[in-house]
């Protein structure tokens, strides 16, 4: 069992945890050099586990931020490349965003639903009471749910 990829995968994960929370807390304690290997170490293995998509952005970007406090001295060169990465991940959340939307946009079933959208949501703007005592906003939701759950069955 241990010799499977799943328990090697879960093994090189665990190590990748336990060497970032180590160089993370030594950071400052490390001569230049060895700071920078190490850095650079954790670099490559956090494009790899983005790339591989078993890390979120928010882990990533958080990791990356933690990487240029590390290892940049300057706090204004720290501030200028947070904000070009943070310029980085908002311009790809951007494009996937975008891209969803074009999706979307072709999926004869949003289409339908996009369309009934708009009839509840007149529908029950226009009612003055609610069923079993609900409000507005919460038949709303429920009649909102009920038209997701019956398009995309």
């Amino acid at each position: 069992m241990l010799a499977t990829p799943q328990a090697q995968q879960y093994r090189q994960r665990q190590r990748f945890q336990h060497e970032a929370r180590q160089f993370f807390a030594q950071a400052e304690r490390l001569p230049a050099s060895e700071r920078e290997r190490r850095a650079q170490a954790l670099q490559r293995d956090i494009d790899a586990y983005e790339g591989a998509g078993e890390l979120s952005a928010g882990e990533t970007v958080l990791l990356r931020v933690a990487l240029i406090r590390a290892t940049v001295a300057d706090p204004a060169r720290q501030a200028e490349l947070v904000e070009a990465l943070a310029a980085r991940y908002r311009g790809e959340a951007e494009r996937r965003n975008a891209q969803w939307l074009r999706q979307q946009a072709q999926d004869p079933r949003f289409r339908d639903y996009k369309r009934r959208e708009q009839e509840i949501v007149a529908e029950v703007m226009a009612m003055r009471a609610f069923p079993g005592g609900l409000s507005r906003d919460e038949y709303l939701r429920q009649r909102l749910q009920a038209e997701r759950e019956r398009v995309y069955r």
